[in-house]
């Protein structure tokens, strides 16, 4: 019961003429195969009173044809919003009655085509609105533009519309194919998603990140001709094997990634060339006047470490290299401990090192024999290293 001295809001409605029906028609066209009634403002929502103008109706069961009314109902279907409040239709609904006796359906009703589906409350034009807006917005941001438009949903319903949607079959790869990896589990369970680079959208999910895997996709659907990915070596593999005509090139943002870290590693590398200069009034009155203008002397070994030539074992400043050291290191860690008695899996958990790494440093001779495969390894880079240099320069 409204509250004593609240004004009520009249109840609207209008008897749809011919006229109305075809206007009607035009703004909402999978109503054209409705009769409509009335249109009724609630002042929260617009309700549009429609029935079927069929005869008959098909079972769902077993397909045949019935036109044996067996009762009826009315059922309120939510369309999209009128002048941003909820649409309703109040569609009425016969119930038929099965005239084939094996049928296990003995009666079913009868479905608005374009409109209704079985067991849903919401029509078929809006489920596939929210369904849109679950792919470009996902959940909640999906729900609060739908709200906005005077659409009630809640954002779980968005996502399980958006599950909901058949998969594309995805009969070829397209000519630019992205390839990278995602988290199931962060840290346990990966997998891969394949991107047409083209148009920015996701064409397959792939279980794993495996080669093979890779590898069966890309046979299956042919067409790719730049493949870009990013640096893990099960997907150079499996690009290679999949389509070894497809050219294969390294993503932007792994670019700027790989370059920020060489810069890093070479900034890291030259800092023990930076001197503690003394700044302003103090770098000034190291100068007397005796002094002034004449070559100062150089601190010790300072001509020495500028003299030094770096080359794969050394770095710019002279000194080893920290590959050069960890690999001294692990070699003699590694060389030891079988003859304490340890096999290859314990001494793998034990430096948490791979198998074939372990396998590698127990088989060289001497640590000379794996810093000349480390600092001798040829590079695609080396022939542009000049260049580099030059422009960093």
């Amino acid at each position: 019961m409204p509250p004593v001295g609240a004004a009520s809001v009249p109840r609207l409605v209008w008897d749809v003429s011919e006229l109305g029906e075809s206007l009607l028609t035009v703004l909402f066209p999978h109503l054209a195969g409705l009769r409509l009634g009335r249109v009724e403002d609630t002042g929260d929502a617009v309700v549009i009173s429609a029935s079927s103008r069929a005869g008959q109706a098909c079972c769902p069961g077993c397909g045949a044809p019935s036109s044996r009314v067996h009762g009826g109902y009315t059922r309120t279907v939510a369309d999209g919003a009128a002048g941003g409040r909820p649409l309703l239709i109040a569609l009425a609904v016969r119930r038929f009655r099965c005239l084939q006796d094996q049928c296990p359906a003995v009666t079913f009703a009868e479905q608005a085509g374009g409109l209704t589906e079985r067991y849903r409350r919401r029509s078929v034009p809006l489920l596939g609105m929210l369904a849109g807006f679950g792919l470009e917005l996902a959940g909640r941001a999906a729900a609060r533009l739908a709200g906005t438009l005077g659409i009630a949903v809640h954002p779980s319903t968005v996502l399980r519309l958006v599950m909901a949607l058949p998969e594309p079959q995805v009969t070829a790869a397209p000519e630019i194919l992205g390839v990278d990896d995602f988290a199931l589990r962060k840290g346990h369970v990966y997998g891969t998603v394949l991107v047409d680079i083209g148009t920015g959208d996701a064409v397959d999910l792939l279980p794993d990140r495996e080669a093979a895997t890779l590898e069966s996709w890309l046979e299956t659907h042919p067409g790719a001709q730049v493949i870009c990915r990013d640096r893990a070596g099960a997907y150079a593999e499996g690009a290679r094997d999949g389509a070894p005509d497809a050219l294969q090139v390294a993503d932007r943002w792994h670019l700027w990634h790989n370059l920020a870290e060489s810069a890093e590693k070479t900034v890291t590398r030259h800092r023990g060339c930076l001197k503690d200069q003394p700044a302003g009034d103090d770098a000034a009155s190291t100068d007397t006047p005796d002094t002034a203008g004449l070559p100062q002397p150089e601190a010790p070994g300072q001509t020495e470490a500028a003299q030094v030539t770096p080359d794969g074992s050394l770095d710019a400043c002279g000194r080893e290299r920290r590959l050069v050291t960890r690999t001294r290191e692990r070699y003699g860690e590694i060389r030891e401990r079988p003859g304490a008695g340890q096999s290859l899996a314990a001494i793998c958990r034990a430096l948490d090192l791979d198998r074939k790494t372990v396998q590698r440093f127990a088989r060289a001779a001497s640590v000379d024999e794996l810093l000349a495969g480390a600092m001798n390894r040829e590079s695609k880079l080396d022939r542009f290293k000049p260049y580099l240099c030059q422009r960093r320069g």
